[in-house]
Protein backbone atom coordinates (compact mmCIF):
# COMPACT_ATOMS: atom_id res chain seq x y z
CA UNK A 1 0.00 0.00 0.00
CA UNK A 2 1.00 3.79 -0.92
CA UNK A 3 1.73 6.11 2.12
CA UNK A 4 3.67 8.80 0.70
CA UNK A 5 2.69 11.99 1.96
CA UNK A 6 1.32 13.30 -1.19
CA UNK A 7 -1.13 10.38 -1.00
CA UNK A 8 -2.12 10.68 2.35
CA UNK A 9 -2.95 14.42 2.01
CA UNK A 10 -5.03 13.47 -0.90
CA UNK A 11 -6.56 10.90 0.96
CA UNK A 12 -7.61 13.20 3.73
CA UNK A 13 -8.57 15.60 1.37
CA UNK A 14 -10.52 13.36 0.29
CA UNK A 15 -12.22 12.63 3.86
CA UNK A 16 -13.73 16.56 3.37
CA UNK A 17 -15.21 16.10 0.19
CA UNK A 18 -17.02 13.00 0.70
CA UNK A 19 -19.26 15.90 3.57
CA UNK A 20 -19.33 18.59 1.11
CA UNK A 21 -16.14 20.81 2.26
CA UNK A 22 -13.31 21.73 0.05
CA UNK A 23 -9.98 21.68 2.14
CA UNK A 24 -9.60 25.07 3.60
CA UNK A 25 -7.75 24.76 6.62
CA UNK A 26 -3.92 23.53 6.53
CA UNK A 27 -3.39 19.99 7.40
CA UNK A 28 0.07 20.20 9.67
CA UNK A 29 -0.43 18.22 12.72
CA UNK A 30 0.13 14.79 13.10
CA UNK A 31 0.14 12.01 15.63
CA UNK A 32 1.53 13.61 18.93
CA UNK A 33 0.59 17.06 17.73
CA UNK A 34 -3.21 15.65 17.68
CA UNK A 35 -2.45 13.72 21.43
CA UNK A 36 -1.12 16.79 22.60
CA UNK A 37 -3.69 19.17 22.13
CA UNK A 38 -6.19 17.14 23.73
CA UNK A 39 -3.88 16.91 26.36
CA UNK A 40 -3.07 20.38 26.65
CA UNK A 41 -6.92 21.13 26.87
CA UNK A 42 -7.50 18.66 29.27
CA UNK A 43 -4.71 19.74 31.26
CA UNK A 44 -4.47 18.31 34.11
CA UNK A 45 -2.05 21.09 36.07
CA UNK A 46 -4.24 24.00 35.19
CA UNK A 47 -7.13 22.04 36.26
CA UNK A 48 -6.03 20.69 39.37
CA UNK A 49 -4.44 24.59 40.44
CA UNK A 50 -7.65 26.06 39.23
CA UNK A 51 -9.95 23.64 41.67
CA UNK A 52 -7.56 22.42 44.54
CA UNK A 53 -8.97 25.34 46.59
CA UNK A 54 -12.37 25.34 45.88
CA UNK A 55 -12.61 21.10 45.88
CA UNK A 56 -10.60 21.33 48.75
CA UNK A 57 -12.78 23.75 51.17
CA UNK A 58 -15.49 21.71 50.36
CA UNK A 59 -14.50 18.07 50.93
CA UNK A 60 -10.67 18.13 52.45
CA UNK A 61 -8.68 15.79 50.96
CA UNK A 62 -10.80 12.97 50.11
CA UNK A 63 -11.19 15.20 46.99
CA UNK A 64 -9.59 12.13 45.26
CA UNK A 65 -12.05 10.36 45.03
CA UNK A 66 -14.04 12.80 43.47
CA UNK A 67 -11.11 12.99 40.78
CA UNK A 68 -11.29 8.89 40.63
CA UNK A 69 -15.34 9.12 40.08
CA UNK A 70 -14.91 11.72 36.85
CA UNK A 71 -12.10 9.94 35.65
CA UNK A 72 -14.15 6.83 35.46
CA UNK A 73 -17.42 8.67 34.01
CA UNK A 74 -15.45 10.30 31.50
CA UNK A 75 -13.62 7.19 30.08
CA UNK A 76 -17.05 5.82 29.15
CA UNK A 77 -17.93 9.54 27.45
CA UNK A 78 -14.70 9.78 25.80
CA UNK A 79 -15.13 5.85 24.27
CA UNK A 80 -18.42 7.37 22.45
CA UNK A 81 -16.19 10.58 21.35
CA UNK A 82 -13.72 8.56 20.11
CA UNK A 83 -15.78 6.30 17.27
CA UNK A 84 -17.63 9.31 16.51
CA UNK A 85 -14.66 11.20 15.35
CA UNK A 86 -13.23 7.77 13.85
CA UNK A 87 -16.71 8.11 11.40
CA UNK A 88 -16.76 12.16 11.02
CA UNK A 89 -13.16 13.70 11.13
CA UNK A 90 -14.52 16.91 10.67
CA UNK A 91 -13.83 20.78 12.40
CA UNK A 92 -16.36 21.45 14.94
CA UNK A 93 -16.64 18.15 15.93
CA UNK A 94 -19.72 18.53 18.49
CA UNK A 95 -21.83 20.40 15.80
CA UNK A 96 -21.12 18.51 13.10
CA UNK A 97 -21.76 14.82 14.77
CA UNK A 98 -24.98 16.24 16.12
CA UNK A 99 -26.32 17.74 12.98
CA UNK A 100 -24.89 14.18 10.64
CA UNK A 101 -26.56 12.07 13.66
CA UNK A 102 -30.50 14.04 14.48
CA UNK A 103 -31.12 17.09 12.91
CA UNK A 104 -29.69 20.90 12.03
CA UNK A 105 -31.72 22.28 14.60
CA UNK A 106 -30.46 19.96 17.54
CA UNK A 107 -26.63 20.21 16.06
CA UNK A 108 -27.32 24.03 16.63
CA UNK A 109 -28.00 24.14 20.12
CA UNK A 110 -25.51 21.53 21.08
CA UNK A 111 -22.76 23.67 19.28
CA UNK A 112 -23.81 26.70 20.78
CA UNK A 113 -23.40 25.26 24.44
CA UNK A 114 -19.79 23.69 23.41
CA UNK A 115 -19.19 27.78 22.44
CA UNK A 116 -20.60 28.43 25.59
CA UNK A 117 -18.41 25.85 27.60
CA UNK A 118 -14.94 27.51 25.28
CA UNK A 119 -15.72 31.09 26.11
CA UNK A 120 -15.88 30.83 29.75
CA UNK A 121 -13.04 27.68 29.69
CA UNK A 122 -10.38 29.80 27.88
CA UNK A 123 -10.92 33.11 29.88
CA UNK A 124 -10.79 30.66 33.07
CA UNK A 125 -7.54 29.45 32.30
CA UNK A 126 -5.68 32.58 31.95
CA UNK A 127 -7.31 33.85 34.55
CA UNK A 128 -5.61 30.42 36.68
CA UNK A 129 -2.42 32.23 35.28
CA UNK A 130 -3.42 35.13 36.88
CA UNK A 131 -3.81 34.80 39.85
CA UNK A 132 -1.01 32.41 40.20
CA UNK A 133 1.50 35.10 38.46
CA UNK A 134 0.24 38.01 40.87
CA UNK A 135 1.39 36.09 44.22
CA UNK A 136 4.70 34.77 42.52
CA UNK A 137 5.18 38.71 41.30
CA UNK A 138 3.99 40.46 43.85
CA UNK A 139 6.03 38.25 46.81
CA UNK A 140 9.05 37.89 44.89
CA UNK A 141 9.09 41.93 44.20
CA UNK A 142 6.60 43.89 45.87
CA UNK A 143 5.40 45.76 43.36
CA UNK A 144 1.15 46.03 43.00
CA UNK A 145 0.03 43.55 40.21
CA UNK A 146 -3.35 43.28 38.93
CA UNK A 147 -4.44 39.71 37.99
CA UNK A 148 -7.24 41.01 35.87
CA UNK A 149 -4.33 43.00 33.72
CA UNK A 150 -2.19 39.65 33.58
CA UNK A 151 -5.44 37.60 32.44
CA UNK A 152 -6.13 40.01 30.03
CA UNK A 153 -2.97 40.08 28.39
CA UNK A 154 -2.54 36.42 28.02
CA UNK A 155 -6.01 36.26 26.72
CA UNK A 156 -4.47 38.92 23.99
CA UNK A 157 -0.63 36.85 23.79
CA UNK A 158 -3.09 33.39 22.90
CA UNK A 159 -5.07 35.15 19.97
CA UNK A 160 -1.63 36.63 18.57
CA UNK A 161 0.21 33.18 17.85
CA UNK A 162 -2.57 31.56 16.81
CA UNK A 163 -2.96 34.39 14.15
CA UNK A 164 0.43 33.67 13.32
CA UNK A 165 -0.34 30.18 12.19
CA UNK A 166 -1.62 26.88 13.63
CA UNK A 167 2.14 25.49 13.29
CA UNK A 168 3.12 27.85 15.69
CA UNK A 169 0.68 27.14 18.51
CA UNK A 170 1.27 23.45 17.33
CA UNK A 171 4.81 23.90 18.41
CA UNK A 172 4.22 25.49 21.50
CA UNK A 173 1.39 23.29 22.36
CA UNK A 174 3.85 20.29 22.07
CA UNK A 175 6.34 22.14 24.32
CA UNK A 176 3.91 22.66 26.89
CA UNK A 177 2.71 19.19 26.55
CA UNK A 178 6.43 17.65 26.97
CA UNK A 179 7.12 20.43 29.82
CA UNK A 180 3.53 19.00 31.64
CA UNK A 181 4.49 15.83 31.47
CA UNK A 182 8.23 16.04 32.72
CA UNK A 183 7.80 18.19 35.32
CA UNK A 184 4.17 18.14 36.93
CA UNK A 185 4.57 14.28 37.41
CA UNK A 186 8.24 14.66 38.68
CA UNK A 187 7.64 17.29 41.10
CA UNK A 188 4.31 14.63 42.40
CA UNK A 189 6.96 11.68 42.38
CA UNK A 190 8.81 13.46 44.39
CA UNK A 191 6.52 14.67 46.99
CA UNK A 192 4.81 11.58 46.87
CA UNK A 193 8.28 9.91 47.91
CA UNK A 194 9.02 12.34 50.34
CA UNK A 195 5.99 12.46 52.14
CA UNK A 196 4.19 9.57 51.60
CA UNK A 197 6.88 7.19 53.69
CA UNK A 198 6.60 8.59 56.63
CA UNK A 199 3.06 9.87 56.93
CA UNK A 200 1.44 9.03 59.78
CA UNK A 201 -1.60 8.02 58.73
CA UNK A 202 -2.23 8.50 54.66
CA UNK A 203 -5.18 6.47 54.46
CA UNK A 204 -6.99 8.26 56.89
CA UNK A 205 -6.03 11.11 55.54
CA UNK A 206 -7.50 10.69 52.25
CA UNK A 207 -10.98 9.73 54.24
CA UNK A 208 -10.52 13.13 55.68
CA UNK A 209 -13.56 15.52 54.70
CA UNK A 210 -13.01 18.42 56.89
CA UNK A 211 -14.96 21.24 54.88
CA UNK A 212 -14.15 25.05 55.44
CA UNK A 213 -14.57 27.44 57.33
CA UNK A 214 -17.32 24.48 59.62
CA UNK A 215 -14.53 22.28 60.42
CA UNK A 216 -17.21 19.58 60.00
CA UNK A 217 -17.88 16.72 57.60
CA UNK A 218 -18.46 18.00 54.03
CA UNK A 219 -21.32 15.60 53.25
CA UNK A 220 -23.10 14.38 50.51
CA UNK A 221 -23.32 18.57 49.31
CA UNK A 222 -19.49 19.28 49.98
CA UNK A 223 -18.73 16.03 47.97
CA UNK A 224 -20.93 17.40 44.55
CA UNK A 225 -19.21 20.37 45.24
CA UNK A 226 -15.87 18.73 44.69
CA UNK A 227 -16.58 17.06 41.89
CA UNK A 228 -15.81 20.65 40.23
CA UNK A 229 -12.61 20.26 40.23
CA UNK A 230 -12.51 17.26 38.11
CA UNK A 231 -15.29 17.72 36.14
CA UNK A 232 -13.95 21.14 34.77
CA UNK A 233 -10.68 19.41 33.79
CA UNK A 234 -10.99 16.09 32.65
CA UNK A 235 -12.70 17.75 29.67
CA UNK A 236 -11.41 18.37 26.19
CA UNK A 237 -10.25 14.99 25.01
CA UNK A 238 -12.21 15.80 22.09
CA UNK A 239 -9.77 18.83 21.17
CA UNK A 240 -8.04 16.55 18.94
CA UNK A 241 -11.60 15.90 16.81
CA UNK A 242 -12.02 19.57 17.33
CA UNK A 243 -8.88 19.47 14.69
CA UNK A 244 -9.44 16.71 12.56
CA UNK A 245 -9.61 18.70 9.52
CA UNK A 246 -5.89 20.31 10.01
CA UNK A 247 -4.82 16.21 10.87
CA UNK A 248 -3.06 14.03 8.85
CA UNK A 249 -4.91 10.45 8.98
CA UNK A 250 -7.46 11.95 11.20
CA UNK A 251 -10.09 8.81 11.08
CA UNK A 252 -7.47 6.76 13.09
CA UNK A 253 -4.92 8.96 14.58
CA UNK A 254 -7.76 11.08 16.16
CA UNK A 255 -9.24 8.48 18.47
CA UNK A 256 -6.20 7.71 20.17
CA UNK A 257 -5.38 11.04 21.12
CA UNK A 258 -8.92 11.44 22.57
CA UNK A 259 -8.73 8.05 24.55
CA UNK A 260 -4.92 8.33 25.55
CA UNK A 261 -5.23 12.28 26.49
CA UNK A 262 -7.88 11.66 29.15
CA UNK A 263 -6.30 8.18 30.97
CA UNK A 264 -2.54 9.99 30.99
CA UNK A 265 -3.87 13.09 32.61
CA UNK A 266 -6.44 11.15 34.63
CA UNK A 267 -3.60 8.82 36.12
CA UNK A 268 -1.19 11.95 36.17
CA UNK A 269 -3.66 13.88 37.92
CA UNK A 270 -4.05 11.41 40.71
CA UNK A 271 -0.87 10.90 41.48
CA UNK A 272 -0.27 15.45 41.23
CA UNK A 273 -2.92 15.25 44.02
CA UNK A 274 -2.22 12.41 46.09
CA UNK A 275 1.63 14.09 46.74
CA UNK A 276 -0.10 17.95 47.59
CA UNK A 277 -1.75 16.28 49.95
CA UNK A 278 0.72 14.28 51.65
CA UNK A 279 2.64 17.34 51.56
CA UNK A 280 0.13 19.32 53.48
CA UNK A 281 1.02 20.13 56.58
CA UNK A 282 -1.81 22.55 57.73
CA UNK A 283 -5.33 21.40 56.02
CA UNK A 284 -7.25 24.66 57.97
CA UNK A 285 -4.73 27.28 56.65
CA UNK A 286 -4.48 25.44 52.90
CA UNK A 287 -8.10 25.62 52.60
CA UNK A 288 -7.96 29.46 53.73
CA UNK A 289 -5.02 30.14 51.00
CA UNK A 290 -6.06 31.76 47.47
CA UNK A 291 -2.85 29.77 46.16
CA UNK A 292 -2.74 26.71 48.44
CA UNK A 293 -0.95 24.66 45.77
CA UNK A 294 1.87 27.13 45.63
CA UNK A 295 1.69 27.62 49.46
CA UNK A 296 2.52 24.01 49.36
CA UNK A 297 5.72 23.98 47.09
CA UNK A 298 6.94 26.61 49.22
CA UNK A 299 6.68 24.77 52.41
CA UNK A 300 7.95 21.74 51.11
CA UNK A 301 10.56 22.54 48.53
CA UNK A 302 11.48 26.07 49.64
CA UNK A 303 11.41 29.03 47.09
CA UNK A 304 14.14 28.39 44.64
CA UNK A 305 12.59 25.03 43.10
CA UNK A 306 8.77 26.39 43.96
CA UNK A 307 9.87 29.04 40.99
CA UNK A 308 11.13 26.57 38.83
CA UNK A 309 8.17 24.55 39.46
CA UNK A 310 5.79 27.76 39.05
CA UNK A 311 7.35 27.74 35.83
CA UNK A 312 6.75 24.60 34.31
CA UNK A 313 2.57 25.06 35.38
CA UNK A 314 2.51 28.18 33.48
CA UNK A 315 4.11 26.90 30.46
CA UNK A 316 1.44 24.09 30.83
CA UNK A 317 -1.48 26.53 31.33
CA UNK A 318 -0.55 28.33 28.28
CA UNK A 319 -0.45 25.39 26.57
CA UNK A 320 -4.40 24.59 27.96
CA UNK A 321 -5.15 28.18 26.23
CA UNK A 322 -4.15 27.39 23.76
CA UNK A 323 -5.87 24.67 23.01
CA UNK A 324 -8.76 26.12 24.21
CA UNK A 325 -8.68 28.91 21.22
CA UNK A 326 -8.05 26.20 18.85
CA UNK A 327 -11.52 24.68 20.03
CA UNK A 328 -13.52 27.65 20.21
CA UNK A 329 -12.17 29.12 16.75
CA UNK A 330 -12.47 26.03 14.48
CA UNK A 331 -16.05 25.36 16.15
CA UNK A 332 -17.31 28.93 14.99
CA UNK A 333 -15.61 28.42 11.64
CA UNK A 334 -17.20 25.04 11.17
CA UNK A 335 -20.92 26.63 11.86
CA UNK A 336 -20.23 29.46 10.25
CA UNK A 337 -19.35 27.59 7.39
CA UNK A 338 -22.54 26.07 6.98
CA UNK A 339 -24.30 29.14 7.91
CA UNK A 340 -25.10 28.49 11.41
CA UNK A 341 -24.64 31.72 13.04
CA UNK A 342 -25.30 35.72 12.91
CA UNK A 343 -22.33 37.24 10.32
CA UNK A 344 -21.37 33.44 9.00
CA UNK A 345 -19.76 35.15 5.97
CA UNK A 346 -16.92 36.89 7.79
CA UNK A 347 -16.46 34.48 10.37
CA UNK A 348 -15.74 31.86 7.90
CA UNK A 349 -13.27 33.40 6.39
CA UNK A 350 -9.53 31.91 5.80
CA UNK A 351 -6.60 33.74 5.83
CA UNK A 352 -4.96 32.96 2.05
CA UNK A 353 -1.75 32.67 3.37
CA UNK A 354 -1.55 31.14 6.50
CA UNK A 355 -5.38 28.97 6.28
CA UNK A 356 -6.17 29.99 9.60
CA UNK A 357 -9.77 31.68 10.54
CA UNK A 358 -8.33 34.90 11.45
CA UNK A 359 -11.82 36.53 12.42
CA UNK A 360 -13.10 33.95 14.44
CA UNK A 361 -9.86 34.22 16.77
CA UNK A 362 -10.84 37.80 16.61
CA UNK A 363 -14.28 37.22 18.14
CA UNK A 364 -13.06 34.45 20.53
CA UNK A 365 -10.49 37.07 21.95
CA UNK A 366 -13.37 39.95 22.04
CA UNK A 367 -15.57 37.39 24.02
CA UNK A 368 -12.74 36.23 26.77
CA UNK A 369 -12.14 39.40 27.53
CA UNK A 370 -15.47 40.14 28.05
CA UNK A 371 -16.00 37.35 30.30
CA UNK A 372 -12.76 38.24 32.35
CA UNK A 373 -13.84 41.33 32.68
CA UNK A 374 -17.57 41.00 33.64
CA UNK A 375 -17.22 37.74 35.57
CA UNK A 376 -14.33 38.71 38.05
CA UNK A 377 -14.50 34.92 40.10
CA UNK A 378 -13.06 32.31 39.01
CA UNK A 379 -15.27 29.66 40.65
CA UNK A 380 -18.56 31.14 37.81
CA UNK A 381 -15.84 30.62 34.59
CA UNK A 382 -15.33 27.28 35.64
CA UNK A 383 -18.83 26.34 36.45
CA UNK A 384 -19.92 27.79 33.74
CA UNK A 385 -17.62 26.18 31.33
CA UNK A 386 -18.48 22.66 32.93
CA UNK A 387 -21.86 22.58 33.04
CA UNK A 388 -22.32 23.67 29.41
CA UNK A 389 -19.58 20.65 28.50
CA UNK A 390 -21.62 18.15 30.12
CA UNK A 391 -24.87 19.42 28.56
CA UNK A 392 -22.99 19.32 25.18
CA UNK A 393 -21.53 15.63 26.20
CA UNK A 394 -25.22 14.58 27.11
CA UNK A 395 -26.50 15.89 23.51
CA UNK A 396 -23.68 13.97 21.84
CA UNK A 397 -23.66 10.70 23.51
CA UNK A 398 -27.81 10.72 22.64
CA UNK A 399 -27.01 11.61 18.68
CA UNK A 400 -24.33 8.68 18.96
CA UNK A 401 -27.29 6.29 20.43
CA UNK A 402 -29.50 7.20 17.94
CA UNK A 403 -27.18 7.70 14.54
CA UNK A 404 -24.73 4.68 15.12
CA UNK A 405 -26.06 2.16 15.53
CA UNK A 406 -26.41 1.99 11.55
CA UNK A 407 -22.92 3.09 10.82
CA UNK A 408 -20.84 0.14 9.29
CA UNK A 409 -17.70 -0.68 11.08
CA UNK A 410 -14.66 1.95 9.41
CA UNK A 411 -11.33 2.38 9.47
CA UNK A 412 -10.26 3.95 12.87
CA UNK A 413 -12.12 2.91 16.30
CA UNK A 414 -15.27 1.10 17.29
CA UNK A 415 -17.08 0.49 19.82
CA UNK A 416 -18.77 -2.59 18.50
CA UNK A 417 -21.24 -4.58 20.87
CA UNK A 418 -20.22 -2.61 23.95
CA UNK A 419 -21.52 0.36 22.09
CA UNK A 420 -25.10 -0.58 23.65
CA UNK A 421 -23.76 -0.56 26.82
CA UNK A 422 -21.20 2.10 27.11
CA UNK A 423 -23.59 4.86 25.24
CA UNK A 424 -26.82 4.51 28.27
CA UNK A 425 -24.19 4.69 31.03
CA UNK A 426 -22.49 7.48 29.72
CA UNK A 427 -25.58 9.46 29.34
CA UNK A 428 -26.72 8.38 32.94
CA UNK A 429 -23.33 9.58 33.81
CA UNK A 430 -23.36 13.09 31.68
CA UNK A 431 -26.58 13.75 33.29
CA UNK A 432 -26.16 13.24 37.27
CA UNK A 433 -23.06 15.30 36.71
CA UNK A 434 -24.89 18.07 35.48
CA UNK A 435 -27.26 17.92 38.58
CA UNK A 436 -24.08 17.36 40.47
CA UNK A 437 -22.81 21.09 39.36
CA UNK A 438 -26.24 22.60 39.73
CA UNK A 439 -28.70 21.97 42.41
CA UNK A 440 -26.63 22.49 45.49
CA UNK A 441 -25.19 25.66 45.73
CA UNK A 442 -22.02 24.66 47.66
CA UNK A 443 -20.62 28.68 47.75
CA UNK A 444 -22.99 31.34 49.24
CA UNK A 445 -20.48 33.96 47.81
CA UNK A 446 -21.22 32.55 44.40
CA UNK A 447 -24.88 31.60 44.94
CA UNK A 448 -27.04 30.73 41.76
CA UNK A 449 -24.88 33.49 39.28
CA UNK A 450 -23.53 30.84 37.03
CA UNK A 451 -26.90 28.93 36.64
CA UNK A 452 -28.14 32.40 35.78
CA UNK A 453 -25.26 32.92 33.60
CA UNK A 454 -25.82 30.14 32.28
CA UNK A 455 -29.71 30.50 31.43
CA UNK A 456 -29.18 33.44 29.80
CA UNK A 457 -26.30 31.87 27.74
CA UNK A 458 -28.68 29.63 26.11
CA UNK A 459 -31.48 32.17 26.00
CA UNK A 460 -29.61 34.30 23.92
CA UNK A 461 -29.24 30.90 21.46
CA UNK A 462 -32.74 30.43 21.37
CA UNK A 463 -33.17 33.98 20.32
CA UNK A 464 -30.56 33.53 17.68
CA UNK A 465 -32.23 29.96 16.34
CA UNK A 466 -35.60 31.34 16.63
CA UNK A 467 -35.00 34.71 14.78
CA UNK A 468 -32.45 33.55 12.46
CA UNK A 469 -31.28 30.63 12.04
CA UNK A 470 -34.13 28.49 12.20
CA UNK A 471 -35.65 29.83 8.99
CA UNK A 472 -32.19 29.65 7.41
CA UNK A 473 -32.17 25.92 8.16
CA UNK A 474 -35.89 25.21 6.55
CA UNK A 475 -34.88 27.35 3.70
CA UNK A 476 -31.65 25.08 2.81
CA UNK A 477 -29.81 27.66 3.43
CA UNK A 478 -27.27 26.72 6.25
CA UNK A 479 -26.53 23.23 7.72
CA UNK A 480 -24.27 20.79 6.72
CA UNK A 481 -24.07 19.48 3.14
Amino acid sequence: MNTAPGNVASHDSEDVSRFGYRQQLKRSLHGFSSFALSFSLISMTTGIFAGFGFATRQFGPATVWSWILVAAGQLLVALVLAELSAHYPLSGCGYQWTSRLISPHFGFFIGWSVLVALMTGFPGICSTMGQYAEALIGSGTGLPVSPKWITLGLVTLAALIHIFGIRLAAFVNDVGVITEIAGSVAVALVLVLMFGRHHPAPVRLFLDTTAYPSGLPGGLQGFTASLLMGAWCLTGFEGAANLAEETHRPATVVPKAVVWSLVISSLGGLLMLAGFFLAMSNLRAIQASSTPLSDILFASLGPGITRVVMLVVFVSMFACALAGLAMATRLLFSMARDNMLPASSWLKRVHPRRAIPTNAIVLVWFISCVVVLGLERLEIMTSISAVADYISYAGIIIAAMRGMSDIPKGSGFNLGRWRSLVGPVSLVWAVCLTAALTVPVADPAVGRLPSRVLVGAFAAGAVVYYLLIRTRIRRGEAGPP
